[in-house]
């Protein structure tokens, strides 16, 4: 495959009985993936193993289907062998974020009828587009949405040219932090703005709007590895301010934490305290954080690290003040998801525990009647629901069938929620829906008419 900015990802595909439904293998550049998708999971992840990938080089690959086991090779290495039930169907393959050829190949196996014509499934289209192409290169990621003090809503994503998106001729200071406003509701949004642009590739943005009226936007950053060699190597959080409703923001950026990241945004406390769910990975592992201010964000507490319970948990934390005053967190793992709570205002915090289902990127968000909304990808994009504080969780409710998520989720005057999330490979874009939630489930909404 040619290098590119992205995931550089060639998919083997069997058993595809129509476009939504297959077995398939995401070989990506650092992963091999075996998945399963239908009409309304396309993203269902049975296994996963690391794997060395490079560009503009030869490689091997080979799934074999035996019965119901499936076995994935990479250059002539077993990843692995494992349990997974499919139906016959056709073989194929794909390419995401990068031109990918194919030579040599071989398909063996038993004919077998398909039980119904093959057909590609038609989307139905319930969602709108926040903004398709900010002007960096017409990757659009990781967004997050809040409501303004004059009641406009305000998203803010990445933009770039691919997943991450280092300095380039054509993209000098790489990618950056754009916004979009809505003054009906999430229905349209105004033309993109540059909202922070430092010389590196700047990202994961997320937005608050603080009690004293200034709206703060925390990010982290990326800078190529110096000598040309290959990678990046990470900076740290930061947050910048805007003190006139977002027409201008601060263009010097305030380090948060510099070996620490953020992917949420600033949870302001009934204290009146600022926190902020941080991770990080080291030699020693990877683990989440949270970071508290007392001066409005001007400085930060040193990161006080979450107890892992010997798992890892590589990436976004995000952060819950439940009603009796305890702080619920909620954890990403690569294979895995899991939460911790603090009953002393963040000083220390109990040993993650697992929800017992996947989730990357979390985001937590009290809907009316105390209902606590948890989204996040895995699988594709989803959500979960809890009527007691963060204790259970109901089933998992898919939100869209893109696998970038990265979700947000905000209040409408009328109650329902606008949840905003990213769709993921070449061209991606920030998508919006629009939904109730009760005691009784999740209600789905249109954005086509205004909200009251």
């Amino acid at each position: 495959m040619e290098k590119s900015a992205g995931v550089m990802a060639v998919g083997f595909v069997l058993g595809s009985t129509d476009s939504a439904t297959s077995t398939y293998v995401h070989f990506d550049s650092r992963s091999a993936i075996l998945c399963r998708g239908d009409g309304e999971t396309p993203w269902q992840e049975v296994k996963r193993a690391g794997k060395p990938q490079a560009p503009d080089t030869w490689h091997t690959a080979r799934v074999e289907r035996r019965g119901t086991r499936v076995r994935v090779f990479f250059n002539d290495m077993l990843l692995f062998d494992v349990e997974c039930a499919g139906k016959p169907g056709r073989v194929g393959f794909y390419a995401s974020q990068t031109f990918a050829r194919l030579r040599d190949i071989t398909v063996q196996g038993e004919p077998a009828e398909l039980a119904a014509p093959w057909r590609k499934i038609e989307e139905v289209k319930n969602w709108i587009h926040v903004c398709a192409d900010a002007g960096a290169g017409a990757y659009e990621a990781f967004p997050d949405v809040c409501r303004l003090a004059d009641g406009r809503l305000l998203a803010v994503f990445y933009a770039g040219y691919g997943h991450v998106a280092m300095p380039n001729d054509a993209l000098p200071k790489g990618g950056r932090i754009s916004g979009c406003y809505s003054a009906d509701e999430g229905r349209t949004w105004s033309e993109p703005f540059v909202l922070f642009d430092g010389p590196y590739d700047d990202r994961d943005p997320s937005v608050t709007p603080l009690k004293d009226g200034r709206i703060a936007c925390v990010f982290f950053t990326l800078k190529p590895k110096p000598d040309g060699a290959k990678g990046f190597d990470g900076l740290g959080s930061f947050i910048v301010t805007s003190a006139d409703g977002g027409r201008t923001w601060e263009r010097e950026p305030r380090q948060i934490a510099k070996a620490y990241y953020c992917s949420s945004p600033i949870r302001e406390l009934s204290d009146g305290r600022l926190a902020l769910g941080l991770y990080k990975q080291d030699a020693s592992g990877a683990c989440g954080a949270v970071t508290f201010s007392v001066d409005g964000g001007t400085s930060w507490s040193a990161p006080i690290d979450i107890p892992t319970g010997g798992l890892r948990y590589e990436a976004e934390t995000d952060v819950i003040e439940l009603k009796d005053g305890a702080l619920f967190a909620a954890l990403r793992g690569q294979k895995h998801s899991g939460w911790s709570v603090s009953k002393d205002g963040g000083k220390s915090w109990t040993t993650a525990e697992l929800f017992g289902f996947p989730g990357h990127c979390h985001y937590l968000h009290r809907a009316p009647g105390d209902i606590i909304l948890m989204a996040h990808r895995l699988p594709a994009t989803s959500l979960h629901v809890s009527l007691d504080e963060c204790k259970t969780w109901g089933t998992n409710v898919p939100v869209d069938s893109v696998g970038g998520a990265y979700p947000s989720m905000v209040t409408l005057k009328d109650g329902s929620i606008l949840i905003v999330y990213y769709e993921e490979g070449h061209g991606s874009s920030i998508r919006a829906k629009r939904f109730r939630a009760t005691p009784q489930g999740i209600e789905w909404l249109t954005l086509e008419k205004p909200v009251p």
